[in-house]
């Protein structure tokens, strides 16, 4: 039992303190954040860190953290001398509207509570950056005329409302996403100093520019714009959570300039001057989330597909060597079976043929031939499906005898020029060169009527080049709509192998086909080109 306690209570003791550490700090931030000049509240950090925490974490350890940031709520006021039953009271409404949002939230879109959909955060704005502000500043006015508070509390309810829907609009989306283990930036390398140097060179003059030029009012238009290709720039390189710091940090220099009188938000009131850079903040946060989550979107689609194509890649692979495999089984079947069986009728048929009348011998002769005949396709099928030489004698042999046999069949002169380090490649890369001579040799004496066909094949020091060219009549590549068969397979055993392929042709003017192959320590598994 003591056992079970220690190991059930310890991440709850853990959490709450971790909240009661940070929602001290974040209402101490809060507190420092306010307009002095008009006694406002310009943002709140406590109530939309209870919520991002709430949202990340499991359900039964909601009532740690609840109980964490409560006790900081209380606590800050009593350090600061400020009302501590206003303020308790005040805390105690938001604690409940914010558990009511967490939940409302959580069983909308159940395991999923990523801000990387437009639906999810579209939903998010309106129950955290809308209905919760709203509910929560009309009660939190109410009790402002029962209770003692701050002015920063008890004034105009939409002064609150706009602080906390700040606070909500840019801490709790980067915490979900930080806290979600699908997100982008967890799963791509977070930004490198240089970005992070970018963004911190580009405050900087942000910074400056407001504080120096802010006072002519025909720059403010233009000084309003200037986040805008920063924004864009953290949005497509640290996603939704470095868009909701820096839009923090904006919002920070944008209060501190605005609290000096200075930058291109100040008005002559100075609840004028804190609403300005309220709804100025609040804007450009909502469109760089929305930005941020599109960029987000379009990382996943491509981390799927790049998935997706390995996956493709390695299916085309396994057929590839499902397919040699198959070829292999089924020469054997017609070399060691079938070519047997009727090399055994010929036999017999030669017996039969001592023992017949002379008038049917040349009926039996002529059948006995077309045994042969038909024995020497099989023998030749058998080749074709799986090359025995190219096992037995190498790469060259294997190779000078295909373009025998294509000489013999259908005419073509055909040159072949091979390397000497040929019988040094491996078996997966002599096989996939065969395999793409194969198909060219084939494609050229079938289709393109060639009268001249030269094979090279060139080894160097780190790649493999086989080059088949023809004479013959060539075609135009953007009017076949599309690869065949034939080349899509080449295409996958050089991709198999780390390779690519180049198609050339014209008409009238031939066709040349050249695959290259680098050869490196990294071989692929044996038999799979």
């Amino acid at each position: 039992m003591n056992g079970w306690a220690l190991g059930g209570g310890l991440p709850l003791l853990v959490r709450g303190t971790g909240m009661l550490v940070a929602a001290g700090v974040a209402q101490w931030l809060s507190l420092m954040l306010w307009n002095r000049h008009g006694d406002a509240q310009m943002l709140w950090l406590a109530g939309p860190l209870l919520l991002g925490v709430l949202l990340s974490d499991q359900q039964c350890y909601w009532f740690a953290h609840d109980v964490g940031w409560l006790l900081a709520m209380v606590a800050v006021p009593l350090i600061q001398g400020l009302p501590v039953i206003g303020i308790a009271a005040a805390c105690a409404t938001a604690l409940v509207l914010i558990n009511g949002v967490a939940w409302l939230f959580r069983v909308s879109f159940q395991q999923d509570r990523s801000l990387d959909d437009f639906s999810r955060l579209l939903g998010y704005l309106v129950l955290a950056v809308l209905l919760l502000p709203l509910v929560a500043s009309l009660l939190v006015s109410w009790l402002g005329q029962v209770l003692s508070m701050p002015v920063w509390l008890s004034r105009s309810w939409w002064h609150v409302a706009l602080a906390d829907a700040l606070g909500y609009v840019l801490v709790p989306p980067a915490i979900v996403s930080l806290a979600n283990p699908g997100s982008s930036l967890r799963r791509d390398a977070l930004p490198n100093w240089s970005v992070l140097l970018v963004i911190v060179v580009a405050l900087a003059l942000l910074w400056l520019g407001w504080r120096e030029l802010g006072e002519y009012g025909t720059l403010r238009p233009l000084l309003l714009l200037a986040p805008v290709p920063l924004a864009i720039f953290v949005a497509l390189r640290a996603q939704i959570p470095g868009t909701c710091m820096v839009s923090l940090v904006m919002g920070g220099i944008a209060i501190e300039l605005s609290l000096s009188r200075q930058g291109p938000f100040v008005q002559d009131d100075a609840a004028l001057t804190t609403v300005s850079v309220q709804l100025w903040l609040l804007g450009i946060a909502i469109a760089s989330l929305f930005l941020a989550a599109l960029v987000e979107q379009r990382r996943s689609t491509q981390r799927a597909l790049s998935v997706s194509s390995s996956e493709i890649r390695e299916l085309a692979g396994r057929l590839i060597v499902a397919q040699e495999q198959e070829r292999a089984r089924i020469a054997r079947d017609l070399h060691d079976d079938i070519n047997q069986r009727l090399a055994v009728a010929s036999i017999r048929l030669s017996a039969l043929r001592r023992k017949v009348d002379e008038r049917s011998r040349p009926d039996v002769s002529q059948l006995q031939n077309d045994l042969i005949s038909l024995s020497e396709d099989v023998r030749h099928i058998s080749h074709d499906l799986h090359p025995s030489m190219l096992t037995q004698t190498g790469l060259t042999a294997a190779l000078a005898g295909l373009c025998q046999t294509h000489r013999q069949r259908s005419g073509p002169l055909i040159d072949l020029t091979v390397s000497p380090q040929a019988k040094d490649l491996s078996e997966d890369v002599s096989l996939c060169l065969y395999r793409v001579a194969q198909e060219a040799l084939a494609n050229a004496v079938r289709h393109s009527s060639a009268q001249h066909i030269r094979v090279a094949l060139r080894i160097g020091e780190d790649r493999v080049d086989l080059t088949v060219s023809d004479d013959g009549k060539g075609f135009e590549l953007d009017a076949e709509g599309g690869r065949g068969l034939g080349l899509m397979s080449i295409d996958e055993r050089a991709k198999l192998l780390g390779g690519s392929y180049r198609l050339c042709s014209t008409l009238g003017k031939g066709t040349e086909l050249c695959i290259c192959i680098p050869l490196g320590p990294a071989s692929p598994l044996q038999g799979q080109a």
